[in-house]
């Protein structure tokens, strides 16, 4: 929402020429007011000198998905506010709701064949196990089981298929599930820690914001 108000009120964004990204000072100024949690500025201005979009992974995902969403249009060098973006101004809720379903609709990075990413992709499966299993700390490998087939993924180096699962599932549901605020990692959580170790645990709005319903043609069935 920070970033549509930016836009209005700057008449637009500017983008660079060659990749149509959004212009570096746009991205310094999303770098501070965003505090996104793991790319502080501090953290950013590290390893970077000077910060482009692609240097902040969450502004260039969320630039994308509100161009896809017909949110922003490109003309004429700027990103623009459309008729949908400036009637989402007021709306939080509509705008968390619309980029919910974008990010979780499909993998966002396939880390194994596109066909084997499909028959893993079983979304109201995967949220019914952070709805049902995840209301305390889990571990990323206990919830990567639950939730896909892990003998579809490729025995990758020495890790073998549960790790390269893992990644596959934190970059595509894990990750968007905390950007969205419904899961939260544990304080324990460090980057030195394997990533199949981390907990993660639903947040109190994940109940509030999802509701996970039967497949069509499947009725609930009351046992008396």
């Amino acid at each position: 929402m920070k970033l549509l108000r930016y836009a209005e009120q700057n008449g637009g964004i500017p983008l660079t020429q060659s990749m149509g990204a959004f212009h570096r000072k746009c991205v310094e100024w999303a770098a501070h007011e965003f505090q996104w949690p793991g790319y502080e500025p501090e953290i950013l201005y590290s390893v970077n000198k000077v910060l482009n979009e692609p240097d902040f992974p969450p502004l260039s995902i969320l630039h994308w998905a509100l161009q896809d969403l017909r949110i922003i249009r490109h003309y004429k060098g700027k990103a623009l506010l459309t008729k949908r973006g400036r009637s989402i101004l007021v709306n939080h809720g509509e705008l968390q709701a619309v980029l919910a379903e974008w990010m979780l609709a499909a993998p966002l990075q396939e880390s194994l064949s596109r066909e084997a990413a499909a028959l893993s992709w079983d979304l109201r499966h995967m949220l019914g196990i952070v709805s049902n299993r995840l209301g305390d700390w889990v571990t990323l490998g206990d919830f990567t089981e639950w939730a896909l087939p892990v003998e579809l993924f490729p025995a990758r180096g020495p890790l073998g298929r549960r790790h390269e699962a893992g990644w596959f599932i934190a970059h595509n549901l894990v990750r968007p599930l905390t950007w969205l605020g419904v899961l939260e990692g544990s304080p324990q959580n460090v980057p030195a820690m394997s990533i199949i170790d981390r907990q993660f645990r639903k947040t109190v709005l994940f109940d509030k914001f999802f509701r996970i319903g039967l497949p069509i043609g499947i009725e609930a069935v009351s046992l008396h």
